[in-house]
């Protein structure tokens, strides 16, 4: 078996051990990072370990920390969401969902499904007055804007991947390698996809012309009819697909766990161009990509920032920044953002060109 499958077959096997006990008498749990940048391009949400942070984009100086001091029972996996009103609502690993001031750091209210006792892994969706919160426990919660349960809706198996909307329908990508399309109002199921042959952990991306686009872990990516959840097309990939596809214009830009990146025609799913990162054994790709301009931005395992030709794949540059990436670089402004693992820094800024702007490395709460 080759390393990079070795790698996320070990992650799954950890993971779902995780998402199977309750936390009350272990440690804080190894995660990978997860960010948001507020409409207002001021501040960063940086979720990793034990804290959400708030950092100031300008130059990575922290502005507060939640909670202020670490809790052997809490850490973060997801990345946070804003809610209409203005909260920042994330689930935790401790099996509870947290809706946190931006302002100041402090805690709003809580929701506890801890009659589950699972963990949450995906970020939320907020749509108008409803929050979306996928979990460990196969369930979707929806909650209203001051956490009470609306209606809840059960998979069959673990939910990881962050559900998504055309504003009529909340589509929601399973482990049990089903997407289903819900009603937001009421959790009423609109249409159960056919087995799409692997588990589905990536976040799916929509088009606005009908079409849900979601990788496999059987090394596919997967087309599918928004209005009935017909697949439409199947494009396959040398790897297992844990990377969400960025949608450009016509294009679909996604990464597999092989180290390959794929642009692909996003009407009938032919491969536009392939191009492999090289031979090292932490090559996989398990972010979504970043399109700026011409330019085509994408992360490996290894540590490494790399910048292409959107039109054909050719490298301009690359950049390595140290630790080990999983999240995709995320645009805030005129710099990149990469949140980088097994580093000092925790998240690491940078110009389009790859140029340092600052990293944030966190002082250790007293």
């Amino acid at each position: 078996m080759k390393t990079s499958k070795i790698f996320i077959l070990v992650t799954i096997l950890l993971l779902s051990s995780l998402l199977a006990s309750c936390t009350g008498g272990v440690g804080v749990a190894s995660s990978w990072p997860g960010l948001t940048v507020d409409a207002e391009e001021t501040t960063v949400y940086f979720a990793y370990q034990a804290h959400v942070y708030a950092i100031n984009l300008d130059n990575g100086t922290e502005k507060w920390r939640f909670p202020e001091k670490p809790n052997n029972k809490v850490s973060f996996y997801a990345s946070p969401a804003f809610t209409e009103d203005g909260q920042l609502v994330i689930g935790g690993y401790d099996h509870i969902f947290y809706s946190i001031n931006p302002t100041n750091g402090q805690q709003n209210w809580t929701f506890d499904d801890s009659a589950q006792g699972y963990h949450y892994i995906s970020a939320p969706l907020t749509m108008e007055e409803n929050i979306f919160a996928p979990s460990g426990d196969t369930f979707l919660y929806t909650l209203d804007l001051a956490g009470n349960l609306r209606w809840s809706y059960e998979t069959a198996d673990a939910l990881w991947s962050l559900p998504v909307t055309d504003g009529k329908t909340v589509f929601l990508s399973a482990m049990d390698h089903h997407v289903y399309a819900l009603n937001p109002e009421n959790g009423n199921l609109i249409w159960k996809s056919e087995e799409l042959g692997g588990a589905l952990v990536g976040n799916p991306t929509l088009s606005d012309k009908g079409a849900l686009y979601v990788g496999t872990l059987n090394s596919e990516l997967v087309a599918l009819d928004t209005s009935t959840g017909k697949v439409l097309w199947r494009t396959p990939a040398e790897g297992w697909v844990w990377s969400g596809p960025a949608l450009d214009g016509e294009t679909l830009y996604f990464g597999d766990m092989e180290g390959n990146v794929f642009a692909v025609n996003a009407s009938n799913g032919a491969v536009l161009w392939q191009k492999q990162t090289g031979e090292a054994e932490l090559r996989a790709i398990t972010g979504t990509p970043l399109v700026v301009g011409d330019t085509l931005y994408f992360c490996s395992q290894a540590g490494i920032l790399y910048a292409v030709d959107k039109a054909n794949g050719n490298p301009r540059w690359n950049k390595v920044l140290g630790g080990e990436i999983y999240p995709g670089p995320v645009l805030a402004g005129d710099v990149i953002l990469i949140a980088p693992s097994k580093t000092d820094a925790l998240l690491i800024a940078v110009d389009l060109e790859g140029n340092l702007k600052w990293s944030f490395i966190p002082v250790k709460a007293k």
